[in-house]
């Protein structure tokens, strides 16, 4: 792992670039976003930028964690909102560990899929919420 330290208002992912890395957030606080098209005002559509969560050190996070398994596009971006130290980890390094002690790859894998599946779960629920709230909003 390297560690790098990321300015306040730095984008350390930019969604839809191909990233082949994993963070882990050692000190400070990021903003997870996602560009949406939206209807502004009742005129055209615009694309803005939603912020989807946010997360610190203190709740001991990682992000990014996707690019160790795949070489993709990044699906949101995250921008530093305080000065941060973070660990990386690039997809090439991580394999190289995991061949070496395949214990500890298939304990960091294993991790890695508890959080994906508690993220699609969360998303799983939050689109449950969208879609009932867009039925009952084109219902009236």
């Amino acid at each position: 792992m390297k560690e790098i330290n990321v300015p306040d208002g730095s984008i350390i992912i930019q969604e839809g670039d191909v990233g082949d890395s994993m963070y882990i957030i050692m000190d400070g606080s990021v903003e997870v976003s996602k560009t949406l098209t939206m209807k502004i005002d009742g005129q055209g559509f615009e694309e803005k930028e939603k912020i989807l969560t946010r997360l610190s050190a203190s709740d001991h996070v990682i992000f990014g964690e996707v690019g160790l398994l795949e070489e993709n596009v990044r699906t949101a971006s995250v921008t530093a909102i305080s000065t941060c130290t973070l660990r990386e980890i690039k997809k090439e390094d991580f394999q190289k560990l995991a061949d070496k002690d395949p214990r500890m790859g298939f304990k960091i894998v294993k991790n890695i899929a508890r959080l994906v599946c508690t993220r699609l779960r969360k998303a799983d629920e939050d689109t449950i919420k969208l879609t009932t709230a867009l039925s009952i909003a084109l219902s009236r």
